[in-house]
């Protein structure tokens, strides 16, 4: 006589989906950036504020945000390649790690700054509106780009090229 056994339960499906690895990848490139920020202001002898904690969470975020959106802007740009698709992955990703994380990084740079300084600015659209924006947007791209994005890059580069480098090992293998 067979005992009865108990049905057993469907299994989870493994999470290396198409979001984990992405996921990771963006944590460990917002972890790297904010570390790097966090070292370059201990070493200008910046003390611990408010604006600095701002300052910190802003590339956090914007490294985040960048690290997500790079990976799928790179396996976009590397979709149809066949022939030395491990160059043309290390390649995409190099281009669009730095151009998202730039990009969002100082767009939230400016959103903060624009939120600073809107104070002075007029509410009412118009001419004078516009030149204040266009003027706020120069004048925080400037700033970020000597301020925040100088000091890092001797750092961030090599670490940009590790990423690179990582995604490219990884995305060759899988099928897309």
């Amino acid at each position: 006589m067979r005992s009865a056994r108990p049905p057993k339960a469907p299994r989870a499906p493994r999470p290396d989906g198409p979001v984990l690895r992405p996921l990771l990848f963006a944590l460990v490139w917002s972890l790297v950036v904010t570390g790097c920020e966090i070292a370059a202001l201990a070493l200008r002898g910046e003390a611990l504020s408010g604006r600095l904690l701002g300052v910190i969470a802003i590339f956090a975020t914007g490294s985040l945000l960048g690290g997500l959106t790079a990976w799928p802007i790179a396996r976009l740009l590397t979709f149809a390649r066949r022939r030395n698709r491990a160059r043309a992955c290390f390649a995409a990703m190099t281009l669009s790690l730095a151009v998202t994380t730039t990009a969002i990084t100082g767009f939230l740079f400016y959103l903060q700054f624009a939120q600073y300084y809107g104070q002075w600015h007029t509410d009412r659209p118009s001419l004078r509106m516009l030149w204040e924006t266009i003027f706020t947007s120069a004048t925080s791209s400037y700033i970020f780009a000597v301020a925040g994005i100088r000091p890092l890059l001797p750092v961030l580069l090599p670490a940009l090229l590790v990423a690179a480098l990582a995604f490219a090992r990884i995305e060759p293998r899988r099928s897309v």
